[in-house]
């Protein structure tokens, strides 16, 4: 049985559209998995995209740049806009988009690798694309990197395509045509890909003319991919002229690193502040580069030094923000996912990048010992990596800047892993592909960050083996791991699981002090102001309460936000009667509202287009539901609130004025059924949808 269920398995995964099928659904497995978590904090660029794309949506333009320091690529910020219009605004779905994306370039991974080594290295490559750990937290972000992928493996793979046509059928024309326009989208995401076009352009015309006719020594698809990657562009270019005077072809990225990469004499502040003083984006391009080339000019070997620190910046493995999607920056990584991310991105990165090494260099540019295809892509590929690589050393290198990279890595990775191993018969490959590694491994190993990696590995082991005490009921056990778990990593979520487990067990003395270190160690993390306010609240210390959840720097909206979501799974939890919205004690039973603000006179809070709050009541039965509320919209009309409860539905209307209205709820009301408010909003500034202002509620 189990040798006929082996062989089953063997010839399943000979059918390798059957085998791409499955890799498919795990990748979108994993991006759905990860994107399932609370939505994370942006960071990097993605506050600037986010910003931007809302901007769009809201018919304001692309009024962001008129103080930003630089002009940006417009094709991602309009793919995001896009996604929050099919998401109705809700930052959350609008990442769902990306991550098709993120499948589909799985796909094309396959695609490029067959075209590239072969058909048997192409569901490995597809597997490394699924798996590597950036290429599945980045499907989750709001950054350029995913669609930039998805356009420049497409280009690339039309381009290669059209280069193996022959000169008797029309498919090389629409291939070349695919991969400008694909080229010219991509370029409009990261114009880094510009100087690129040309050498694309020249190795198809090359490559076209060889295959075509022995004597001619060029062809004109070079000169079509080049034409339509550049009428792809030009709207944006007239864009531009129209709006600041004169065109700038994309981006005005490549000013700002002029100044501010190249050993400035100004801090990276006032730089900022310099040229968000200038309007207008050309002139603000203008006097970066003057700035630039004039401390080039004073010093030319800023040139030579920038070169190892850049390529350390690139290759390097960093503890960023995005590598978990954490919904803070302060969050711990538990355990599990913190080996996995170990092993599905340090590790399995090192290998890509080291047999990659081997394969470009071992790659024939004859046809393989497969019998796959011809290996003339492979100076393509040189081209761009040698091209790229090159511009980060002389720019600014960073580590996710290994998304240009991998597409074209992960083809070679796998064909080098897949083939039977042998070493390189000729000397110098060998030499070659030794020395690239020592340098790549000597880099890795020094610059790697073992502090944070054990610090995370000490302080989530006994983390791990508390949570599991807890589970089993050994409580002592489980709070004396708790207490090693503090002592290996000055972090606060150790502390706060121990101080949980105080509460539960009644010792709120020991929960108290617990939370009180945890709030030392990070005044601004919102668990630990969740935590602590609300058993002061508990406690009836509703001052310490307040103050606790009114620290300075807090962000209100993430603390009502993990409030809601948190404490009734963490803590004993008991909605009251009656609430004040927005007197700073309302955490935890309020969900969709805005941060509490003084409108005439009263603390209230602004809801969006569908909110929720818990309520108890001291007696089972039919109830009375009292609101006080007001919808001052900007036209002043009245509008429709539907309030439901359970299965019972009704609905009012709201004048723009305070008023108090009373709705009978006619069935056993619980305190695990959430009353839920729905109703047309109004788009403020700052892109926020309000729909109705609540000053209190309550159930008799």
């Amino acid at each position: 049985m189990a040798n006929k269920i082996w062989n089953q398995s063997a010839l399943a995964l000979q059918k390798p559209a059957i085998t791409l099928f499955i890799i498919l659904i795990l990748a979108l497995g994993l991006r759905l998995a990860l994107w399932s978590q609370p939505l994370h904090q942006p960071a990097n660029d993605e506050v600037e995209y986010i910003a931007v794309a809302r901007d769009l949506l809201a018919g304001r333009g692309w009024i962001y740049y008129e103080s930003y320091r630089w002009l940006r690529a417009p094709l991602y910020p309009l793919f995001l806009a896009g996604s929050l219009w099919l998401a109705n605004g809700d930052l959350h779905n609008a990442a769902l988009p990306n991550i098709l994306l993120s499948v589909l370039n799985v796909g094309l991974a396959y695609a490029l690798t067959r075209a590239l080594v072969g058909q048997r290295p192409a569901l490995l490559a597809a597997s490394f694309t699924a798996i590597l750990w950036t290429n599945a937290t980045f499907g989750s972000l709001y950054m350029a990197e995913t669609l930039f992928t998805t356009l420049f493996t497409a280009a690339m793979l039309f381009t290669i395509y059209a280069s193996r046509a022959t000169s008797h059928t029309r498919w090389p024309l629409l291939n070349t045509i695919a991969a400008g326009a694909c080229f010219g989208l991509a370029a409009l995401t990261r114009s880094a890909v510009l100087p690129f076009i040309p050498l694309a352009g020249i190795w198809l015309s090359l490559n076209l003319a060889r295959r075509a006719n022995p004597s001619s020594r060029i062809h004109p698809a070079g000169f079509i991919l080049i034409f339509i990657t550049l009428a792809v562009i030009a709207p944006w270019t007239m864009h531009n002229a129209r709006a600041y005077g004169r065109p700038i072809l994309i981006e005005t990225g490549l000013s700002y690193n002029l100044w501010a990469f190249n050993e400035p004499r100004e801090d990276l502040d006032t730089i900022h502040r310099t040229l968000e003083d200038i309007p207008n984006p050309a002139d603000r391009s203008d006097y970066a580069t003057a700035r630039g080339l004039e401390r080039l000019r004073e010093d030319p070997a800023i040139l030579a030094r920038k070169l190892w620190p850049n390529f350390v910046y690139l290759i390097r493995i960093k503890p960023i923000q995005d590598r978990f999607l954490m919904e803070s920056y302060y969050d711990s990584i538990d355990l599990p996912l913190f080996i996995t991310a170990l092993i599905f991105d340090d590790a399995l990165y090192l290998l890509i990048a080291l047999a990659a090494i081997y394969g470009l260099i071992q790659f024939p540019l004859s046809p393989t010992w497969e019998r796959g295809p011809g290996g003339e892509g492979k100076m393509l590929i040189l081209a761009w990596l040698l091209l790229t690589i090159g511009s980060m050393l002389l720019t600014h290198g960073e580590a996710r800047y290994r998304h240009f990279l991998f597409p074209v890595l992960i083809p070679y990775a796998a064909w080098a892993i897949s083939r039977p191993i042998a070493l390189p018969t000729r000397p110098f490959k060998t030499i070659a592909i030794a020395g690239i590694w020592l340098v790549f491994i000597w880099t890795i190993a020094t610059s790697y960050p073992r502090d944070w990696a054990v610090e995370n590995i000490a302080r989530g082991w006994p983390t791990l083996i508390g949570d599991l005490e807890r589970l089993a009921g050994y409580n002592d056990a489980a709070a004396a791991a708790y207490e090693r778990a503090a002592a290996a990593q000055a972090s606060p979520e150790p502390l706060l699981r121990l101080g949980d487990l105080a509460r539960y067990t009644g010792n709120t003395t020991q929960a108290l002090d617990a939370y009180q270190t945890a709030r030392r160690l990070n005044p601004i993390y919102e668990p630990t102001a969740a935590l602590l306010g609300d058993l002061f609240r508990t406690q009836g210390n509703i001052a310490q309460a307040r103050a606790a959840y009114s620290a300075p720097y807090l962000d209100q909206q993430r603390l009502a936000d993990w409030s809601w979501r948190e404490l009734p799974k963490r803590t004993k939890f008991t909605p009251p009667r009656a609430i004040n919205i927005g007197d700073g004690l309302d955490y935890g039973y309020i969900n969709g509202f805005y941060p509490a603000e003084t409108i005439q006179g009263i603390q209230a809070r602004w809801s969006g287009p569908h909110a929720s709050i818990r309520l108890s009541t001291t007696h089972p039965g039919p109830a009375i539901l009292t609101l006080r509320i007001a919808a001052p919209h900007p036209d002043q009309q009245s509008i429709p609130l539907q309030i439901c409860s359970g299965n019972q539905c009704s609905t009012i209307n709201i004048g723009p004025t305070w008023h108090t209205y009373e709705l009978p709820i006619n069935h056993n009301y619980t305190s695990t059924e959430p009353i839920e408010l729905s109703m047309p909003t109004f788009t403020a500034p700052a892109g926020r949808q309000l729909g109705i202002l609540i000053d209190s509620i309550s159930i008799n």
